[in-house]
């Protein structure tokens, strides 16, 4: 492959590297071309399609790994719409490398849906359309940017991915886990790297106490919106308690609302949040584990 250049000469490298440890843009994309085109190669010289996988586990994969991925795609031209809010070429570039990232996703996720005969479209019901949706239309740079780390990308991938890996090892699939082990390494860095793009935000707003008002509001709209997606009544629990992955769904909806606040935590200039959860967990409730 042929170097690709993607950074403008007019652009300082070094406001360039403030993502991330690769010393730069263009050998990250080399990096992950490599890694994703070993990865196809290994599924080409192995039998991936395994037929001795049970209908039961099948059926119970089909929700999660088809809503996955049909998130993965929609998050490619979620992301192009923060590329726009900034005028900082450093988060410009970062949020660049992350639209590439879910592309390749999207691309190894619908190669294991196919292996596994699960879904021949990205067909998903309408509570699994509705945060994205809602996100895409958020008004300012700070909230569409905590929305896509805070919801879509920590608590949507903490719940989803790690179910998928979960359940796949239950069933001895390893190709599926170690598809979405794979996929997890670039989430690590999206969530990382997200949680600090929000707090810079807020730090160098014209009016810190007004982004951090908005990030208030908008969780008392997009948390529900979230749970509906991820929580107790949804059709991804419903699959994981089926397939005894879960033992409670009120328990794994819990859990969800937690991490998020786990993630939250990690942006040091917010104020407590002002949303109950479901049954009025507070977050001192959920950091304690009290349900």
């Amino acid at each position: 492959m042929n170097p690709v250049t993607v950074i403008p000469k007019h652009v300082p490298g070094d406001e360039l590297r403030t993502f991330g440890t690769l010393e730069s843009y263009e050998e990250y994309i080399e990096h992950q071309y490599r890694d994703t085109k070993a990865l196809l190669e290994k599924y080409r010289e192995h039998a991936t399609h395994d037929p001795q996988l049970s209908a039961e586990y099948r059926h119970a994969m089909r929700p999660i790994m088809v809503t996955t991925c049909w998130g993965e795609a929609q998050t490619t031209a979620q992301v192009a719409q923060i590329i726009t809010k900034t005028n900082r070429p450093s988060i410009q570039y970062f949020y660049a490398t992350h639209a590439l990232d879910e592309v390749r996703h999207t691309q190894v996720e619908w190669r294991r849906i196919r292996d596994l005969d699960l879904a021949d479209s990205l067909d998903v019901p309408y509570e699994q359309t509705e945060l994205f949706r809602f996100v895409n239309g958020l008004p300012t740079f700070v909230e569409i940017v905590y929305g896509q780390v805070c919801t879509l990308e920590a608590y949507s991938a903490h719940v989803l991915f790690n179910s998928i890996i979960d359940l796949a090892k239950k069933h001895g699939d390893l190709a599926t886990a170690a598809t979405y082990e794979y996929v997890m390494h670039d989430e690590v860095r999206h969530i990382g790297t997200g949680l600090r793009v929000v707090r810079e935000a807020i730090e160098t707003s014209p009016d810190p106490e007004e982004a951090q008002f908005r990030i208030l509001d908008l969780e008392e709209k997009l948390l529900p919106i979230t749970i509906r997606k991820l929580g107790r009544d949804s059709a991804i629990a419903n699959s994981l308690y089926e397939s005894g992955l879960i033992l409670d769904k009120r328990t794994f909806e819990f859990d969800g609302f937690r991490q998020y606040l786990v993630f939250r935590s990690k942006i040091p200039n917010l104020p407590p949040m002002r949303y109950r959860g479901p049954d009025g967990w507070t977050p001192e409730d959920a950091l304690a584990g009290v349900a």
